[in-house]
């Protein structure tokens, strides 16, 4: 799920920036990509025109960690399950142009286009992605760093930074399709009155 995710994300970004007029001098408009922008050097990236969505971190999503799980019951048995595990993704959004402004411009659309757009289904998805669940639905929040933490993060990512912006993904739901436990199931009640004998 986390890959189908990120790859909505990019399709959604592409159909929006195909769509826009380009700046002037600029001769193609950058296309969104997954890359760990932390294996590519600096001359891999002064040569790019992408915009890279990068996973720099995941937290399950505590307030929803008290579902006792889930069960299914057919006519003879219930099947249960582990409950789900509710991630909330954070994804690095960084710009790589050979000309500043233009990264600029572009980081300026892309916060735009999730302020305008936040909410994500899979019946809005501009590409067919297998896997994807007929309940995919994640929102985007911006996610602000302060100057420490950006620090830290493009330390971490070993470059030179670039610019950026960091979302929140919540809530990307994952599920194996494993059952935990299969029990018979009650159908009917019989209460046996000891006084009546």
């Amino acid at each position: 799920m986390i890959f189908q995710t990120l790859k909505i994300l990019a399709a959604h970004l592409n159909s929006y920036f195909n769509g826009l007029d380009k700046p002037g001098g600029l001769t193609a408009i950058p296309t969104a990509i997954l890359q760990n922008i932390s294996r590519l050097d600096e001359q891999d990236l002064k040569k790019a025109n992408n915009v890279m969505l990068t996973l720099v971190n995941l937290s399950e999503e505590a307030a929803m960690k008290n579902d006792p799980g889930t069960y299914v019951v057919n006519s003879t048995e219930a099947h249960y399950n582990n409950p789900p595990v509710n991630l909330n993704l954070y994804l690095l959004f960084t710009v790589c142009m050979a000309n500043y402004e233009h990264a600029l411009i572009y980081l300026s659309h892309i916060i735009g286009f999730f302020q305008g757009k936040n909410s994500f289904t899979r019946q809005d998805s501009p590409i067919t992605i297998e896997g994807l669940p007929g309940d995919f639905h994640i929102i985007l929040d911006l996610c602000s760093l302060t100057f420490e933490q950006a620090n830290y993060l493009w330390s971490t990512l070993g470059g030179k930074q670039h610019p950026f912006v960091c979302y929140k993904v919540r809530l990307v739901k994952m599920q194996r399709a494993a059952v935990k436990e299969t029990r018979g199931v009650i159908k009917e009640i019989s209460i046996d009155d000891p006084g009546s004998r």
